[in-house]
């Protein structure tokens, strides 16, 4: 899985950089993750449109097209049908908790201070459950990927346009509001990082809305 264009992930530096987070801890927890993830590899590919939803979505929502989850949105979600994947850091209680293990393919990420939460969903998840692994460092990991982007939402667009997707229509995304559905956060530093994703987004010619 590569990434769409490569600025996706020259971003992540800059995104390191104004949060003033190590690129080391990056590092080391993909190799921990990469190390204690033993569960089966979904083969995934896209194709056409796909929507994507984030933690700003309203309940109740029923997917009518192949559809992308970016963690805790998966509460939003009433008919898991058209689900082809949900997009995790780990921090998406108490809502991810019911769509694990329910046969649909999850990417789990791994950054430098997510240790715990990645761990985690790899403590309830059964041995069936399809994972794949992410990171967010320049580094070629055997066995992880790297599509660029950087919150749960907008990598949950990377990966889709690496995957194939050819249109992404965005459900639940807004630049002024923390989303229902994200885990629990720092509102002034989540909506800084909102901000981080609509650049991510416009990387791909789309963007949040307000």
């Amino acid at each position: 899985m590569q990434p769409f264009v490569q600025e996706l992930v020259r971003i992540q530096d800059e995104i390191r950089e104004h949060f003033g987070w190590s690129l080391d801890a990056d590092y080391e927890s993909a190799l921990s993750l990469l190390e204690s993830c033993k569960n089966p590899t979904p083969s995934l590919h896209l194709k056409g449109k796909v929507a994507v939803v984030g933690a700003a979505a309203n309940p109740g929502h029923i997917p009518k097209i192949p559809t992308i989850v970016a963690d805790g949105a998966i509460g939003a979600i009433v008919d898991y049908s058209k689900v082809v994947l949900i997009v995790s850091d780990g921090d998406g209680s108490p809502h991810i908790e019911k769509a694990l293990n329910k046969g649909i393919p999850i990417i789990l990420h791994a950054h430098g201070d997510n240790v715990n939460a990645w761990k985690y969903i790899l403590s309830i998840v059964d041995e069936n459950q399809q994972l794949l692994l992410t990171h967010q460092t320049p580094h070629n990991i055997e066995g992880m990927y790297n599509p660029g982007g950087f919150t749960d939402g907008d990598r949950a667009v990377c990966i889709a346009f690496a995957l194939g997707a050819t249109e992404v229509e965005l459900v639940g995304f807004s630049t002024d509001e923390v989303g229902r559905w994200s885990g629990v956060t720092d509102e002034k530093r989540k909506l800084m990082k909102l901000k981080w994703m609509n650049e991510v987004l416009k990387l791909l010619s789309l963007e949040a809305g307000k």
